[in-house]
């Protein structure tokens, strides 16, 4: 994902949520972050991502202000702000599975 400016966000503010939550891995790493996962080794267990795509995410979740590394890694007001949208997704994606006969 290129650096968000404000120059560049889209008009829509669904579209700009978007921008950040399009990318599974990105929201996947932040919804176990935001669920208290907060020492590297875990989080690259839990994701199951190989090592390229977990730095590139990381990467990418601390240059547009979600994560901060202090201590571990822990989300910042940005990234605790996205909590209520993942754990939306979350409960959803569980309410669908249990409708579905797998």
């Amino acid at each position: 994902m290129n650096e968000i400016t404000e120059k560049n966000l889209p008009k829509c503010p669904v579209e700009t949520t978007m921008l950040f939550l399009k990318d599974r891995d990105n929201i996947l790493l932040l919804g176990y972050i935001l669920l208290g996962v907060l020492e590297s080794d875990e989080l690259k267990k839990m994701t199951k991502m190989p090592e390229s795509t977990y730095q590139i995410t990381l990467d990418t979740l601390f240059r547009n202000g979600f994560i901060i590394y202090e201590r571990g890694i822990l989300p910042t007001e940005l990234g605790r702000s996205l909590k209520p949208i993942i754990l939306a997704m979350a409960n959803w994606g569980e309410k669908y599975k249990t409708q579905q006969k797998i």
